[in-house]
């Protein structure tokens, strides 16, 4: 039995998401792949309800069973509360 998964590595977003990267930078995250990059690589801590909600409206809209811009809805409340985490203040 031959199963083909078809993934939108190419899906972007309507509007990037710009997060902080490092002391003077800034980067765009442009799409739901590089928000699963972002996620598995930047965040130091990989918990809570918003982390799993982006996990999983990523990996959703990667396989064409989720929208594309709510991923980027989960993605910015995940950093968010991130941010809110390691900056406590």
């Amino acid at each position: 039995m031959n199963s083909v998964i078809t993934i939108g590595f190419r899906l972007e977003w309507e509007h990037p998401v710009i997060v902080r990267q490092g002391p003077i930078g800034d980067r765009a995250i442009q799409s739901p792949r590089e928000a699963l990059k972002y996620l598995s690589e930047s965040f130091t801590i990989r918990s809570g309800k918003p982390y799993w909600s982006a996990v999983g409206a990523c990996n959703a809209a990667l396989l064409h069973r989720g929208d594309v811009e709510r991923s980027r809805d989960c993605f910015v409340a995940a950093y968010a509360e991130y941010i809110v985490k390691i900056y406590p203040n």
